[in-house]
């Protein structure tokens, strides 16, 4: 309805000009939205509300959120990846998948990176029962080698060693307090 009023009231929302010579109008209806944009806006709205979504895990003033870093890029991975297979989502399958291409970017940095397994074992709730949930236990690993997959990991013995060597590091630099000797 403004649209149509605008022409109306406004005049031509642009105008293409040549060689100083007005050469067209460009009338507000010009950038009238179909049914079929509606359509394209809401489900652009509904990918990228995935990713607003996993980004307000990290907005806490109460609680530290280091711990959410693994879960929230694998619901998000998990959730765009959903889209990706569904028909709906069938034009929007290229930017879907550089965005699960730029996930897994991130998500391999978190190998180099050992606080982020730090920060899921030494939480209360999840432990090291999230890895072996989400990552695999040995006997999936064992499976993945037996099925021919030479590379597999066993993720669960990772955040073992990252804890392990995080203590090692930590008994190192870190003498126990000496006795104090009370002054006769």
């Amino acid at each position: 309805m403004f649209i149509g009023m605008a022409d109306a009231l406004f005049g031509p929302i642009t105008t293409i000009h040549r060689q100083g010579r007005i050469i067209k109008y460009i009338p507000w209806t010009a950038f009238k939205f179909t049914m079929a944009d509606w359509e394209h806006i809401n489900d652009t709205r509904t990918i990228i509300a995935d990713a607003n979504s996993i980004q307000q895990y990290f907005s806490s003033e109460q609680q530290p959120t280091l711990w959410r870093s693994i879960p929230a890029i694998k619901e998000l991975q998990t959730a765009w990846e959903a889209k990706l297979t569904t028909s709906k989502y069938i034009l929007y399958k290229d930017a879907i998948q550089k965005g699960l291409d730029k996930l897994g970017k991130y998500y391999q940095k978190f190998d180099n990176k050992p606080v982020y397994v730090l920060a899921l074992v030494l939480h209360p709730y999840y432990k090291l029962t999230y890895i072996k949930m989400q990552w695999g236990s040995p006997e999936e690993q064992a499976n993945k080698y037996a099925a021919g997959n030479p590379n597999t990991v066993d993720w669960h013995d990772e955040a073992l060693k990252v804890v392990e060597n995080t203590m090692e590091e930590y008994s190192k630099n870190n003498s126990p307090p000496t006795a104090i000797t009370p002054i006769p």
